[in-house]
């Protein structure tokens, strides 16, 4: 299973029923939500933008998962990379979180695959979400290096600058340059809210 077919796989099964995550209940929002223009990455109309996987929502917990999915991480430096990319997402989507956009977005995802991704015809009613919401990052992947609490605990530990010296240990790739280009504003909107690692079958 490649990392497409999974994202298509989690949709499926998390249309039909909720995710659990901690003991708590998450409603599928969207996938694949664009920033700035919080459209859907769609091939057939607009693709060219960065994205995150997936958008869940706890109304018991007013609280969001912004999940960045991977298939199989494999080294610390794609870890990293994964570290990365979920921080940047995270930091565009509470920058940008407006209520209504993410109703929104919702009724587009769901409307565009009314057949698709376990669809029905019928779009989900809007979600009352808070305007003041809790954040997480997640990075969710079926396989991890077996040093990932270690590294995560540590990179959640470092300041902006810090996470610039660990990445200045590897090649340059586009993730580690969204990163490296938030400012220390941006980086101040997650500062205080650890990543989260969810290992899944």
């Amino acid at each position: 299973m490649n990392e497409w077919e999974l994202q298509d796989h989690l949709s499926t099964k998390w249309r039909a029923g909720n995710f659990i995550f901690n003991d708590f209940e998450y409603q599928l929002v969207c996938w694949e939500l664009m920033f700035p223009s919080w459209l859907i990455n769609n091939n057939k109309s607009k693709w060219n933008e960065v994205s995150i996987d997936f958008i869940l929502y706890s109304t018991e917990l007013s609280q969001f998962l912004c999940v960045e999915l991977k298939n199989k991480i494999i080294g610390k430096q794609k870890l990293l990379s994964g570290y990365c990319q979920a921080t940047h997402r995270a930091v565009n989507f509470i920058e940008q979180y407006d209520s209504e956009k993410m109703n929104k977005a919702r009724s587009v995802c769901f409307s565009e695959s009314s057949f698709g991704r376990g669809g029905k015809e019928t779009i989900p009613e809007d979600i009352n979400f808070s305007n003041n919401p809790v954040v997480k990052r997640v990075l969710m992947a079926r396989e991890f290096p077996s040093t990932v609490n270690e590294a995560i605990s540590h990179w959640d530990s470092l300041n902006q600058l810090e996470i610039k010296q660990e990445i200045s240990k590897y090649a340059v790739n586009k993730e580690f340059k969204r990163f490296n280009a938030l400012t220390e504003e941006q980086f101040n909107l997650i500062e205080d809210n650890p990543l989260s690692i969810i290992q899944i079958d």
